[in-house]
């Protein structure tokens, strides 16, 4: 889906949508910012709507002087069809994927190019034998920033980065993956000597997590 799918937002809200059409807009927010945002908004509408007994009233005038109030109505069973059956689920899905949007744009601010230009460092390949996912990470040579990317990795996970000083691990902080297993994060830290880097998933350390990448 290359285009955004703004006709189908209100329909997918209301659960009038065709399921396949349903997966294939919210695979599209799944990757845009923009519609997991409407589709948010969407969502809040109809949980808004909800909240009223009886069927709501849209008042509008017709284009003449002496215009009367034309009543339309929402039919209530469409109302609490949308809103029991789909809203519910919808609406978790579309809330997680626009938080995750959000840290993922966090996430991805890359490395500043001033740091790049006006600092030497060096790379790492952090691999593992038992995994097809891999890792590099750009480091100044003095241990003040890295920059960790990496590929292969579980979609919409979080990820730990460690780092090892003079015997002792550490985590340096956490990124999160997109939908294809991809990360980015940029770390700023106190000078030192890095003699070993991991990345585990959240929440276990490098010997506990067999799926771990390393350098060396």
């Amino acid at each position: 889906m290359n285009s955004h799918p703004h006709d189908d937002i209100e329909a997918l809200a209301l659960g009038e949508l065709e399921p396949s059409r349903a997966r294939d807009v919210l695979a599209h927010a799944d990757t845009c910012p923009t519609c997991a945002i409407l589709l948010a908004d969407a969502m809040n509408g109809i949980a808004a709507l909800a909240q009223v007994e009886s069927p709501m009233d849209v008042k509008r005038a017709a284009p003449s002087v002496s215009a009367r109030p034309v009543k339309l109505t929402v039919p209530e069973s469409t109302l609490r069809t949308a809103v029991r059956w789909f809203a519910p689920a919808a609406a978790a899905v579309i809330l997680a994927l626009l938080a995750w949007n959000v840290q993922l744009r966090n996430d991805a601010l890359g490395v500043p190019v001033s740091t790049l230009v006006h600092s030497h460092f060096t790379h790492h390949p952090l691999t593992n034998p038992k995994t097809a996912a891999a890792a590099k990470v750009l480091q100044a040579l003095d241990g003040r920033w890295l920059y960790v990317v990496a590929d292969g990795l579980t979609p919409h996970a979080r990820y730990d980065v460690w780092e090892t000083r003079v015997g002792r691990a550490s985590i340096v902080g956490e990124f999160a993956t997109d939908a294809s297993g991809r990360g980015a994060k940029y770390f700023e830290q106190a000078a030192g000597s890095i003699d070993a880097l991991a990345i585990t998933e959240t929440g276990r350390s490098p010997e506990q997590d067999a799926h771990s990448l390393r350098w060396p």
